[in-house]
């Protein structure tokens, strides 16, 4: 079973979340709450690049990092800055389904290929590239692979509140995780 809670109405959102910032994001993206001003970001959005995914949330709401899987490992003064000069203590790790970087082992063939077509990497450094990066990047399960994350960005800033959720592609739905 999918440790999934769907949002459909304000009680689905957990206790501690709702009159949050997060409660809020879930409010605008799922339930169509009506926007409103905002007059800086209230909470920071760590997600992945894929253009499938798209947020309803208004603008100035909050900052968003979108990166490989969601992996933001490489986006930590990015966050920091967000955290110490934004005032931002709540972030949202947003993992989704279908993921590309899931299995990016048998995408081998197909990344130097493409540096090497496209980018035009010589063959060595398209592959030297990709075996670096590869298992840095790899994501085998999704929502393991978002806890895995909240819990790591929860060790390094204990003062804000992080939140594991997933993005659902087929129909545009974003659920809490249950931890």
């Amino acid at each position: 079973m999918e440790p999934l809670i769907k949002i459909t109405t304000r009680d689905d959102i957990i206790p501690e979340y709702r009159n949050t910032p997060v409660g809020l994001f879930l409010e605008y993206h799922n339930l169509g709450r009506k926007f409103v001003k905002h007059t800086k970001p209230e909470l920071l959005i760590g997600m992945c690049i894929d253009s499938r995914l798209v947020l309803n949330v208004p603008h100035n709401f909050s900052y968003v990092v979108r990166s490989g899987g969601g992996n933001m490992r490489d986006m930590e003064f990015n966050i920091s800055y967000a955290i110490a000069v934004g005032g931002i203590r709540h972030i949202i790790v947003l993992g989704h389904t279908n993921c590309a970087m899931i299995n990016l082992i048998d995408k081998r063939k197909d990344f130097i290929k493409g540096m090497v077509d496209t980018a035009g990497w010589a063959k060595y450094l398209a592959e030297e590239h990709f075996q670096e990066s590869q298992p840095i990047y790899e994501i085998k399960n999704e929502i393991d692979f978002v806890l895995k994350e909240t819990r790591r960005l929860r060790l390094k800033y204990p003062r804000v509140t992080v939140v594991p959720m997933m993005y659902r592609v087929k129909n545009n739905h974003i659920f809490l995780i249950d931890e």
